[in-house]
């Protein structure tokens, strides 16, 4: 049989071959079946050759049988004739069977190496205990969880909280404020009013007593020394007896721009400065600089000090003509030289002298800060003066006042149940501050404390009382005694006009307003 060529490029098994080839093996079958069918026909003849010989009876008896038996499948003749062809389509079967293209089949055979099969099995079987324990291993913790949450108490949701809309308004122009310090144990009011009178009272009375006796360098070395350098122990002299009137960080830099502007800096030029700077409404340094152009030539800086509030009447006038200066204040004018020595000394020996300038800086006070200290002090001992607070005395070399530091005292206040009794302290406190026309309630809130602050706001929302809310870092407050002012031992750090020129543009901090 020919080889048929594959119609799948020798890809695959030739099936068509393989079919002809089969078919062609059960022909050989049925051949050999007939073949074995024709040797059995001839023993039987041979059988019967070699019986012994029979009766008339016996022969009719056996012809009975034979002729009972079925026809011979085929003539032997025949069969003999097939047998023959079908040795010779054997053998052209086994021919063509040995031209077969077996690659593609052999190729099949290699690809399905048992040893590799084997590898894989493995690594299937190993990929499956890893899964297995992987799920045994969710399971265990589904079941973990099952139990926590068979644990887990049911959730309550907490009780309803008081909330409101704000309702934004002016606060009044001079408010009697009370605050309400908000911890999250409970408030803590504080009116700083109340608080500081009978501390204010008491210093009125010794006022005097607080006033410097003796000033010594040493208080002020580092100040002065920082602004005048090498010369600072020379300028003291000068500079001390305006210890009561003046800041001495002020007067250390007047005394600097008169040196640099080539005037002696005398005590009686820097009183008559401290003089001038009271109705000019401004610093020393500032005179002192407007008074240096002018006795260069210029007058322009000190015209601009001009503490007139309507421009088209001015209080400070100026004019340069033939060699002379032409100075005005108010309807009192004066003409002098154009030179340093006339022009220092109108300010100084004329203008420093008249009614209403001269001594005007000996109405200021500065009190001496170490008295002050003292005072207070003894005071933060009286505990009819602290009530629920302890204070003491918090120094700031910078500030020109005295600071106060605030403490709670232990078990002061109200707790957030406590406050919402009916004639609880925070309640009383509620009403006195709705019965003042200006009194306004801050509630000071600490971080963690918004709870209690809504309870407490829902109280005082129910008596009526005006008021509003801002945070609060920590409880400790910090109260300013600006009445006394006190000199400054550091400089205060904050930027001056020029001279002649306007103040720097700040921004002021948003309003207050009632919510």
């Amino acid at each position: 049989m020919a080889k048929k060529s594959s119609s799948s490029g020798g890809s695959e098994l030739n099936l068509d071959s393989l079919m002809d080839a089969v078919t062609n093996v059960v022909g050989v079958l049925m051949i050999v079946f007939v073949v074995m069918a024709l040797n059995t026909a001839r023993v039987v003849q041979k059988i019967l050759s070699d019986l012994p010989p029979v009766t008339e009876e016996e022969h009719k008896q056996m012809k009975d049988k034979v002729e009972a038996l079925p026809p011979p499948v085929a003539d032997p003749k025949k069969l003999d004739e097939e047998k023959i062809k079908i040795d010779t389509d054997l053998k052209k079967i086994v021919e063509d069977l040995k031209t077969i293209d077996t690659s593609d089949l052999a190729a099949k055979a290699k690809s399905m190496d048992l040893d590799e099969y084997k590898k894989q099995l493995e690594a299937r079987k190993k990929e499956r205990e890893q899964q297995k324990a992987a799920s045994e291993k969710l399971l265990a913790e589904v079941e973990r969880l099952k139990a926590l949450l068979d644990q887990t108490p049911i959730y309550q949701p907490p009780p309803a909280k008081y909330v409101r809309l704000p309702n934004p308004r002016p606060y009044p122009e001079k408010p009697n404020e009370t605050r309400v310090l908000v911890a999250k144990q409970g408030v803590l009011s504080f009116n700083q009013p109340k608080f500081m009178q009978p501390i204010l009272d008491g210093m009125e009375k010794v006022k005097s007593q607080l006033e410097y006796q003796r000033v010594e360098y040493p208080v002020f070395a580092k100040l002065m020394e920082k602004i005048l350098g090498p010369v600072a122990t020379k300028a003291w002299p000068e500079i001390a007896p305006l210890v009561n009137r003046m800041q001495i960080e002020h007067a250390a830099e007047t005394y600097k721009v008169l040196a640099e502007g080539g005037i002696p800096p005398t005590k009686q030029i820097l009183e008559a400065i401290a003089d001038l700077s009271i109705p000019t409404r401004s610093t020393m340094p500032v005179v002192a600089a407007a008074i240096v152009s002018a006795s260069k030539g210029s007058t322009a800086d000190w015209v601009k000090l001009d503490p007139s509030r309507d421009p088209a009447t001015p209080i400070i006038k100026a004019t340069t003509s033939g060699g002379k200066i032409t100075f005005g204040w108010g309807a009192k004018t004066a003409e002098v030289k154009a030179n340093p020595k006339d022009v220092l000394e109108y300010f100084v020996k004329d203008l420093a002298k008249t009614k209403g300038i001269e001594d005007a800086s000996k109405a200021r006070t500065i009190y001496d800060a170490t008295r002050i200290a003292a005072l207070l002090q003894r005071a933060a001992t009286n505990p009819l003066l602290t009530g629920s607070y302890t204070f003491e005395v918090d120094p700031q070399p910078t500030l020109a006042y005295t600071r106060l530091a605030l403490k709670p005292k232990g078990g002061g206040g109200e707790t957030v149940d406590a406050l919402k009794l009916p004639n609880s302290a925070f309640i009383r406190l509620m009403r006195d501050v709705k019965a003042d026309p200006n009194g306004v309630v801050l509630f000071q809130v600490m971080p963690d404390a918004f709870d209690a602050y809504l309870e407490a706001r829902r109280v005082a929302d129910e008596v009526g009382v005006a008021a509003t809310w801002d945070f609060l870092a920590k409880l400790d407050i910090n109260v300013n005694l600006t009445a006394y002012e006190i000199q400054r031992l550091e400089p205060a750090g904050t930027a001056r006009p020029r001279p002649g020129g306007t103040a720097p543009i700040g921004i002021a901090p948003p309003k207050k307003t009632l919510d």
